[in-house]
């Protein structure tokens, strides 16, 4: 069975056309007619053009006469699209050949985020903890606020959060010491008024503006783990530089109502 070739491209995994060509046993010029047929009818009924690239992005290639052919890049959903309008053996063919190789791409990517997570993410919580319990064992000893702040920023370094020199440490004053805060996708959804159209917290729009657009750098994240029952799950945090940036994100472009990423449309409202 010819094994496809997935392609990364603007966040999505497709597989070319021509791929797809040979394996069904259809000439490629055939499969882009029928591929048209498919995108008209969506079309007509309304699918727009962002609602397009779930299942297809339009691509090119250069044959070997030195000229430009059109192809397509097709996505799972796209996939699944093709599939269903072929019958037999190739059908099924198909299905196995593609469905066995997203679904191990995704597996695959699953265990690696998850093996960076148990190697190289410590618990949050943990370090603000060891944190107050040492800067009270500091002022008791009469420390100076410039060596809580130097413990803090030792403390916090193998996370990637930096410790202000303007960090406030009263000790004259039982307040708790101020600590980083880190924010998960559902409280930026919160803090930034991001909401479904269903008037929920969006906390996909907020990781896909975060993740797909800016491309925050690990320096303004960390990976937590969870005990989540008879399993170890993962969330994502982030500090204040990422929240600020995905602001200034949906101010520039103009509080957009779809925000797209992670091969999909995400439709989202603002509240004051």
């Amino acid at each position: 069975m010819t094994d496809l070739t997935i392609i990364k491209q603007n966040g999505g995994s497709y597989i070319d056309s021509r791929e797809i060509a040979e394996l069904i046993g259809k000439q490629h010029g055939h499969l882009l007619r029928d591929m048209r047929g498919y995108i008209e009818i969506m079309t007509k009924n309304g699918l727009s053009k962002d609602g397009l690239s779930d299942f297809f992005v339009g691509n090119s290639y250069i044959n070997a006469q030195n000229k430009e052919m059109p192809c397509y890049f097709i996505s799972k959903m796209g996939c699944e699209l093709i599939a269903n309008k072929l019958i037999g053996e190739k059908g099924i063919l198909f299905t196995v050949a593609y469905v066995r190789k997203f679904n191990d791409m995704e597996q695959r990517e699953r265990a690696e985020l998850e093996a960076r997570a148990a190697i190289s993410t410590p618990r949050l919580g943990e370090y603000n903890s060891c944190a107050r319990i040492v800067i009270r064992a500091l002022r008791e000893l009469g420390a100076m606020p410039e060596d809580i702040i130097l413990f803090l920023r030792e403390l916090y370094k193998p996370l990637g959060i930096a410790i202000a020199a303007d960090t406030v440490i009263d000790k004259d004053k039982e307040t708790e010491p101020q600590i980083p805060r880190m924010y998960t996708a559902k409280q930026i959804a919160e803090k930034l008024s991001v909401y479904s159209l269903n008037g929920n917290p969006h906390p996909q729009a907020v990781s896909c503006i975060l993740n797909e657009n800016l491309f925050i750098g690990d320096a303004h994240k960390i990976a937590v783990t969870l005990d989540c029952g008879d399993h170890i799950g993962i969330s994502v945090r982030y500090d204040e530089y990422a929240v600020q940036s995905a602001m200034d994100w949906i101010v520039e472009y103009g509080f957009p109502g779809e925000i797209y990423g992670f091969e999909r449309t995400y439709k989202v409202r603002y509240e004051k």
